[in-house]
């Protein structure tokens, strides 16, 4: 029971920890650190993502120190188990938010999320902080209910169009700006 109980934290303790960096490191904190470079480069070019070869080191070393110090106050299946949770929920982080760029929506109930992040790369990026869950962001007062997202004309998504327009089962939920 504590390793289940102890993935389920590790799962959630993850989706905390994508609001606070995202928010924190990607967006309040002045002047430069290991994250905000790559954010900021992924919000000018909406279809970037650093390398995948330095996110697995660093999740590496996260996991190893992490269940390192955890397990020094639980025991190591728990410790472990808890890093499994965080860190298998890192992964799935790292596929949604590639596929909410570069792939269509597995199912049209995701596009919520979807708006959810865009909203938050082309309208105002001091809010919708949150990826995989809109928790964090409702709890911590960030959240902005998003009708449809204009995306603008120089950032767009190829999933999202059919030529140069957007395709029709997505004009509900987003328009490219006007100005090309």
């Amino acid at each position: 029971m504590l390793t289940v109980s102890a993935f389920l934290t590790g799962v959630i303790l993850w989706t905390f920890a994508e609001y606070m960096l995202h928010r924190f490191l990607g967006h309040v904190h002045k002047g430069k650190n290991f994250f905000k470079t790559e954010h900021l480069q992924h919000h000018a070019k909406a279809n970037y993502f650093a390398p995948a070869s330095g996110k697995a080191m660093a999740a590496i070393s996260v996991a190893a120190a992490l269940v390192a110090s955890l397990s020094l106050v639980m025991p190591l299946t728990g410790a472990v188990a808890l890093m499994v949770g965080f860190t298998g929920m890192y992964g799935l982080y790292e596929i949604v938010h590639y596929r909410f760029h570069m792939k269509d929506p597995v199912a049209m109930p995701f596009i919520i999320l979807r708006k959810h992040h865009f909203y938050h790369h082309f309208h105002d990026p001091k809010k919708n902080h949150g990826v995989t869950t809109r928790i964090w962001d409702r709890l911590f007062g960030t959240f902005v209910k998003v009708e449809k997202v204009v995306v603008p004309s120089r950032m767009p998504l190829q999933w999202l169009l059919d030529g140069t327009d957007i395709k029709p089962m997505y004009s509900p939920h987003f328009r490219l700006s006007s100005s090309r």
